[in-house]
């Protein structure tokens, strides 16, 4: 597992290098207007219901706060949320 130090180190050197951050693992997020999101390289899920999704990346968590929000499919490198987006947060 990496370390956050690591995982920060890794995060600069794709930045200094104009590496796309897929390079250093980070989490992609694509919304598509209100009503779909597409999350990349994660690392799972950390919570699950209707009105919220928390979403893994490493050392970031990604929170969609929304209504009728659904997994409409999900793999080991990609994820795909519809339904009534309100708000994405990072932690």
């Amino acid at each position: 597992m990496l370390t956050r130090k690591g995982a920060e180190l890794r995060e600069n050197i794709a930045d200094r290098l104009d590496l796309p951050a897929e390079a250093a693992g980070l989490l992609k997020l694509t919304v598509m207007g209100r009503g779909r999101a597409l999350i990349e390289q994660h690392r799972g899920l950390a919570g699950y219901t209707h009105e919220r999704i928390e979403v893994l990346g490493g050392r970031t968590r990604l929170i969609i706060n929304g209504e009728a929000l659904e997994l409409a499919a999900m793999d080991r490198e990609a994820l795909l949320v519809t339904g009534r987006i309100l708000s994405v947060e990072f932690e």
